[in-house]
């Protein structure tokens, strides 16, 4: 199911990319720079557009994959078929613990809440390390406990990832500057909750590849908020392990057997 992964994936690449413009120009619009005062926008409209239209095609793609079986083991359905898997999700594992650190040395001039931010960056050091865990020992005989702690703090991230940008979104007056984040936050511990479901035994493959998808989109559209550096960069790598989540899931499917009048399988 390669072609399938490679369409959705290709799909998602591009339009995170049309959110990521749509998103700076956004930004860049409605702040008046004279007074410093929020003024409208008429991009804000496009940015909605975009986002629904983004749900509606991602629902349209992954229902199209009703037709093919998923795996329903995480050893079936969350390792590569290439020998560089394990490195390449590893990198934006690595790169979620590195922009942690960062947010705990630096989180943010302009941040109210600098102890809150640091806390958070601590969530993604530990989340980091949880998608570390998972990478590293999905698959293999008797590992699945460290599979379900790596998947424990994955979510612990997206939790305190969430609370944060709601205690930042008390102090905005200006709602179409945190609206989008707090939309990505959740879709993010949605796609989290759905990828951690493999190692829960309940797995739900065709969500789990529309949430990774939708949440890749959100989080590389938001990377260019007006953030601090780590928070830039979590949502970067945030992005990149959504991506590779829902390329391997969808890769994994396959072809349901066809089952003659018989009850024999052919």
């Amino acid at each position: 199911m390669q072609s399938e992964a490679y369409k959705i994936s290709g799909f998602t690449l591009i339009v995170s990319a049309l959110g990521f413009l749509l998103r700076w120009l956004q930004i860049l619009q409605i702040m008046d720079e004279e007074t410093g005062l929020s003024r409208p926008a008429a991009i804000s409209w496009f940015v909605v557009l975009l986002i629904v239209l983004v749900a509606a095609a991602l629902a349209g793609l992954t229902l199209r994959l009703r037709e093919f079986d998923a795996p329903g083991e995480a050893g079936d359905a969350l390792v590569g078929r290439t020998p560089f898997f394990g490195v390449i999700t590893l990198l934006p594992a690595v790169l979620l613990m590195a922009a942690g650190a960062v947010q705990v040395i630096q989180p943010g001039e302009q941040t109210l809440w600098p102890m809150l931010h640091r806390i958070c960056g601590l969530a993604a050091i530990v989340g980091g390390f949880g998608a570390v865990l998972v990478v590293t020992n999905v698959g293999k005989p008797d590992k699945g406990g460290l599979c379900r702690a790596g998947s424990v703090m994955l979510m612990l991230f997206g939790c305190f990832w969430l609370i944060t940008g709601y205690r930042d979104a008390a102090t905005d007056p200006v709602t179409w500057r945190f609206v989008v984040e707090i939309l990505a936050s959740c879709v993010m511990l949605l796609a989290l909750y759905h990828v951690s479901g493999y190692h829960f035994g309940s797995p739900h493959p065709k969500w789990t590849i529309f949430y990774c998808h939708f949440g890749a989109f959100f989080c590389t559209m938001c990377s260019i908020d007006e953030h601090s550096l780590g928070q830039s960069l979590t949502y970067a790598a945030v992005a990149v392990l959504f991506i590779v989540w829902g390329f391997t899931v969808t890769e994994n499917l396959k072809t349901k057997p066809i089952v003659p009048y018989d009850g024999g399988t052919l």
